[in-house]
């Protein structure tokens, strides 16, 4: 790799840095994110350092890692998005590595390389899941290096392959394709053992931190209670779960002409490989990466796997290498029909990477400011943070009822004095309010605005006022009601309605 092409990648991902960087402070926790950030607080303040009550069901090195920052930073919500972060800028360069590894005996190995840095780097999928603190972007990384390892580092790359496995289990997923590739580089039984050497460590670690949550139940069936077992899908799935997950897939370019463009490329990349028209230029890499994509989509289309955007990240490397190879299949196919002359494949080396990233750019500007139904988004906690800072300051015993942001308030009230109480249905409330309202603590009720009140009550901390009689009807209501008690809206931020709870003056000894 020359060093002109070296500097590019630096430029690239210094791009990748700069759409990124705005979702690090601009976005919110969605549930998923609050709860593994939780747990890493639970980590970085030594109160709870091997997750022994926490009801952990993942792989712990992202927490491990998130907890790393906190002392460093502080209780930021950006910290526990680092090293998403930071996994997310290095995959731009190591997919473009990958490429070069791949195709670099091709007269257009340069544009393959630039091509699958920029479509890492401007994907709405990978801008917006970046700036996360979802356990995907580096499972991603981890992943990835691993493959690129494999070829001259083979204990690197399994030591990668069991921080993958330490990070989520879903990597197994992808021990195919790393299969395919050392049977691609020649692998011997010794490179197998080194590799395996390499993978040990990290497997034993993770086992011991399993054996050292002394009772805890095993990650494994943690997961699997949680995750509800995998089953055949039915019929009557079979359409719209192919149809959710093509919706999905058009994030990876944010343009649903791009997406039709590169399912027709696909086809005939496929053709192309099939047919040997490629001639000597065919490589055992494209027939690998165009046997494991269908793989994996078929996998989670015909088991009942749940159809989550996230899903589709380990899929992004590939992408990225199939729609640089396609691109370069048609600088070859128009240099052979204008000119066969190496200047003419040079200059469009770098006139497609120009054309697709600006084809790209539209996405890539609204996943920097978070604006598609994936990833990280600005309002993904619904309002959350804003109400927990408005009960920062509650006296010691508040208590606060909830139904649907748990996993937020464990997080952003977790040094706070509030005391978060979980009700399962509006019965539970009346219930609990019958046994312990009366005792002086402050109580509230988050409700979601759209669904409780009439009109949003803008944020105040004035005296509250009566509920609206239009709303007594609906069922949260209906259970304070039921208890003896009445509401009063007292803060509004974003979808999340906190209400007071209060005993009538009728009520009153």
């Amino acid at each position: 790799m020359t060093w002109r092409l070296r500097a590019t990648l630096c430029g690239v991902t210094w791009l990748a840095l700069a759409l990124r960087l705005p979702g690090l402070f601009a976005n919110t926790f969605a549930a998923d994110e609050a709860l593994f950030a939780s747990w890493a607080r639970w980590i970085a303040v030594w109160r709870d350092p091997l997750l022994q009550w926490q009801p952990v069901d993942k792989p712990p090195l992202l927490f491990y890692a998130q907890a790393l920052f906190y002392p460093l930073l502080g209780p930021v919500t950006w910290a526990a998005r680092l090293p998403n972060l930071l996994a997310s800028l290095l995959l731009v360069p190591l997919v473009g590595v990958w490429a070069w590894q791949l195709y670099r005996r091709q007269e257009t190995a340069v544009s393959i390389t630039i091509l699958a840095a920029l479509f890492v780097a401007l994907s709405p999928l990978a801008v917006q899941f970046s700036a996360t603190a979802f356990i995907d972007p580096l499972l991603v990384f981890w992943l990835t290096a691993a493959v690129v390892q494999m070829p001259r580092r083979t204990a690197v790359s399994g030591l990668l392959f069991g921080l993958a496995l330490a990070t989520k289990y879903q990597a197994v997923l992808y021990a195919p394709l790393l299969v395919g590739f050392a049977w691609r580089w020649g692998w011997t039984w010794p490179q197998w053992r080194r590799w395996l050497r390499g993978l040990a460590p990290v497997l034993a670690a993770l086992l011991l931190w399993d054996v050292a949550r002394a009772g805890a139940d095993g990650l494994w069936s943690a997961q699997m209670q949680n995750y509800g077992g995998l089953r055949l899908i039915w019929s009557w799935e079979l359409w719209p779960r192919a149809l959710a997950w093509l919706n999905l897939g058009r994030w990876f370019w944010g343009n649903g002409w791009l997406f039709a463009f590169f399912g027709v490329g696909l086809l005939w990349l496929y053709w192309r490989t099939a047919t040997g028209a490629d001639g000597d230029k065919r490589t055992r890499a494209d027939v690998l990466l165009l046997l494991f994509l269908p793989a994996y989509a078929l996998l989670h289309w015909l088991l009942a796997i749940p159809i989550w955007d996230r899903y589709l990240l380990p899929l992004l490397p590939l992408i990225a290498l199939l729609t640089a190879r396609m691109a370069s299949s048609i600088v070859n196919r128009q240099s052979s029909i204008v000119n066969r002359q190496s200047s003419i494949v040079n200059r469009q080396s770098l006139f497609f990477p120009l054309v697709v990233a600006l084809l790209l750019l539209p996405g890539a500007w609204g996943g920097m400011h978070g604006r598609f139904p994936i990833g990280g988004q600005r309002t993904a906690d619904q309002g959350a943070e804003q109400v927990a800072a408005y009960l920062a300051d509650a006296p010691y015993g508040t208590v606060l009822y909830d139904h649907w942001w748990s996993w937020q308030w464990r997080y952003h009230l977790f040094d706070r004095r509030v005391y978060v109480s979980w009700m399962p249905h509006p019965a539970a409330l009346t219930a609990d309010l019958r046994a312990f309202g009366d005792d002086g603590a402050a109580r509230y009720l988050a409700l979601p605005t759209t669904a409780v009140a009439p009109t949003a009550v803008a944020p105040t901390s004035v005296a509250p006022t009566s509920v609206a009689p239009t709303a007594v009807a609906l069922p949260w209501q209906r259970a304070v009601t039921a208890a003896g008690f009445r509401l009063s809206p007292e803060f509004t931020a974003g979808e999340i309605t906190l209400y007071r709870i209060y005993i009538p003056t009728y009520n009153k000894p």
